[in-house]
């Protein structure tokens, strides 16, 4: 029997305090693992040989350590390189803690989901101008009892060193008109190419939309007269390089200029294409073609954003939307939003739709800290699937 609405919705309300006190409880104890995992690990395990008989905790620390002693240790290895090995390079730890609530049709339940990670940014120059620039980001993902959860884990309970965005973009032409970027990119579509939803609550409807959000593969972008192009062929296996079944993906996107992401996009339209057989979280090739509309507008402190998509899945047709509302403070600091996501597909019974509503609010009091929370309500799903109410709650410290 479906709970009522109104009992979800107070539910929910009821929550909120708890999942603050309980991810900031997770905040805490995750950050005290990793140190505690930092300090055990030390350098007489780099000469270990790195295999798959290498214990996983073990071959874990092993890659922490080389990652950043490559990055960050060569400029100490010698005072006369350290300048120039620091000159052009920025690099942040990224802790956080999220819990998520879910209520709804059925039980409710609530799951955890902790990262660590290293954002790090090297400009390399050239005689007269920058030559390329090198983009990693490597985190520990542990998810405890996380029910929906990215496909990349194996089980309700697991760990994984995962790749994000991480790139080598080559300045051909010098002045910006034109780049080639090699490595695992954001897939250039939407409004994902200028409005930042990594580590966030907060997100854009890409994922669901063409199967995957990151890609490994090539492409070429740039500037242009006030216009930024970008396209990328990659291997149509998002976060994992998988050749099993031969998966592909050709994306791309042409808008308005922008100088990269932000939480609240610059101002401006876009057009995107994607075409793919893409290799879906149970194995099998997923046919898929889309055409694409976005834009961002503000009025003074507040904005709008949204993107609209028609194709084709595996030959059934779809139309996907997102809208949303935001807004900021006077200082910058606190984003609240309110979003409506729509997933519509023909079968052959006819036109089915995913609907949801969701509210969030972001706050940023310095350059370190965040605190986010967002409350999602499923109006309808796909196959008749059960109706929930999502509560997360996250914390992120950057230093």
């Amino acid at each position: 029997m479906a709970v009522p609405v109104a009992r979800c919705e107070a539910e929910s309300l009821v929550m909120a305090p708890l999942i603050w006190n309980s991810v900031f409880i997770h905040f805490l104890q995750y950050a005290t693992h990793i140190a505690n995992s930092v300090a055990n690990c030390n350098a007489s395990h780099l000469p270990i040989k790195l295999s798959k008989y290498t214990p996983r905790s073990e071959r874990t620390c092993i890659i922490h350590l080389l990652f950043v002693f490559q990055l960050l240790g060569m400029s100490q290895s010698n005072e006369a390189n350290a300048d120039e090995w620091s000159d052009g390079l920025r690099w942040t730890v990224d802790l956080s803690s999220r819990a998520q609530h879910l209520s709804g049709d059925g039980a409710s339940h609530t799951g955890y989901w902790n990262s660590i990670g290293l954002d790090a940014n090297k400009v390399i120059a050239g005689k007269s101008s920058d030559f390329a620039t090198v983009n990693l980001q490597l985190n520990l993902w542990c998810i405890d009892e996380l029910s929906r959860r990215p496909a990349i884990f194996d089980d309700s309970k697991d760990c994984k060193l995962v790749s994000k965005v991480s790139t080598l973009q080559l300045a051909a032409s010098g002045d910006g008109k034109f780049n080639i970027l090699l490595g695992h990119a954001e897939v250039p579509y939407g409004l994902d190419f200028s409005v930042s939803t990594n580590q966030t609550l907060r997100r854009t409807p890409n994922q669901r939309d063409l199967g995957l959000k990151l890609d490994w593969g090539i492409g070429v972008n740039g500037t242009v007269s006030g216009i930024t192009y970008a396209t990328l062929l990659s291997r149509g296996s998002g976060m994992e390089y998988k050749n099993r079944k031969d998966p592909w993906a050709l994306s791309g996107r042409i808008g308005t200029a922008t100088d990269g992401e932000a939480f609240l996009g610059v101002e401006g339209f876009g057009f995107s294409w994607f075409y793919g057989d893409i290799l879906t979280r149970t194995g099998n090739i997923s046919e898929r073609w889309r055409l694409a509309v976005d834009g961002v507008k503000y009025y003074g402190g507040i904005g709008f954003m949204a993107q609209l998509s028609v194709g084709e899945t595996d030959d059934r047709e779809t139309i996907n939307a997102l809208t949303e509302l935001n807004s900021i403070s006077r200082n910058a600091s606190t984003v609240g939003y309110i979003q409506l996501q729509a997933f519509n597909q023909r079968s052959s019974a006819g036109w089915e739709d995913a609907l949801s509503a969701i509210i969030g609010i972001r706050y940023t009091p310095d350059q370190n800290w965040t605190a986010s929370l967002q409350l999602e309500k499923e109006i309808s799903t796909f196959g008749h699937k059960a109706q929930q109410t999502i509560l997360d709650a996250q914390l992120r410290y950057r230093f």
